[in-house]
C-alpha cells in the first residue's frame, strides 16, 4: 500500500535556505566579547583583540616572546647541568635534605645521646655511621637529633645513643638495624626522588608546626 507523506503540522515554516545560509555566516563573522587582561610584559590591563594574546602591544609581544625563549633556554641549562652532575654531588643533596627533615621531626626533643637541650648546634646523628653502614643512611629510625659534640666530638656517643634508642623505637628495632643488610645501590634518578621526597616531608612538616 502507497503511503502518503505526512503533512507539515500547524505553524510549521520551512526555513529558507538563503537566509539560514546568511546566519550561519552572521555566526561566523561574530566578535566574541574578550575580557579586559594584564599584559604579560608590563603588567597593565588591556582588552585583547583575539583569544590567546598575551601583550598589550607589539613591543610587549616581542618581550613576551624573548621571556619564553630566555625561560627555554634556561630550562635546558639546568638540564644539562643536572645530567652532568655525577652521582656523588647528588647523594649529598640527598643527604642534605633527609637531615634537614630529622633535625625538624626531632626539633623538640633532646640530643638522643646525652639527653641535654643547650643552644648549640645539631647535627642528624647516625647511630650506625654511614662509613660503615652506607646502607642504613637513609634508614630513619637510624638516624635522629644529635649534638655537635656528642656527633663529632665524641665520635657518636654510641653507647648511650643505642640506650635512648632502644627506649624509643624499641629492641627488636635496634637489633633489626644491627643485623646484617643488603646492599643499597642507589642511582641517579633514585637520590634525586629522595631528595624530593624529603623536601617535600620537610615543608609538610613545617606546614603543620605553623
Amino acid at each position: 500500500m502507497k503511503r502518503t507523506p505526512m503533512a507539515p503540522g500547524k505553524g510549521f515554516k520551512r526555513p529558507d535556505a538563503a537566509e539560514l545560509r546568511k546566519k550561519q555566516a552572521e555566526a561566523r563573522l561574530k566578535v566574541p566579547v574578550l575580557r579586559p587582561k594584564a599584559c604579560k610584559a608590563c603588567g597593565d590591563r588591556f582588552t585583547p583583540a583575539r583569544k590567546g594574546q598575551a601583550a598589550c602591544g607589539i613591543e610587549c609581544a616581542l618581550q613576551v616572546v624573548a621571556d619564553a625563549k630566555a625561560k627555554k633556554e634556561r630550562i635546558a641549562t639546568r638540564a644539562a647541568k643536572a645530567a652532568a652532575r655525577p652521582r656523588s654531588w647528588w647523594l649529598a643533596k640527598a643527604q642534605e635534605d633527609f637531615n634537614a627533615y630529622i633535625r625538624a621531626r626531632d626539633a623538640d626533643r633532646p640530643c638522643i645521646s646525652c639527653l641535654r637541650h643547650h643552644d648549640g648546634s645539631y647535627d642528624a646523628g647516625h647511630y650506625l655511621t654511614t662509613g660503615a653502614r652506607p646502607e642504613l643512611r637513609f634508614t630513619e629510625t637510624n638516624v635522629h637529633k644529635q649534638c655537635v659534640p656528642c656527633n663529632r666530638h665524641l665520635h657518636g656517643n654510641p653507647v648511650l645513643y643505642r640506650a635512648e634508642l632502644v627506649r624509643r623505637v624499641g629492641l627488636p628495632e635496634v637489633e633489626r638495624l644491627e643485623g646484617p643488610h643488603a646492599p643499597l645501590k642507589l642511582t641517579i634518578p633514585d637520590l634525586q626522588a629522595l631528595r624530593d621526597h624529603y623536601r617535600a616531608e620537610l615543608r609538610e612538616l613545617k606546614a603543620r608546626i605553623e
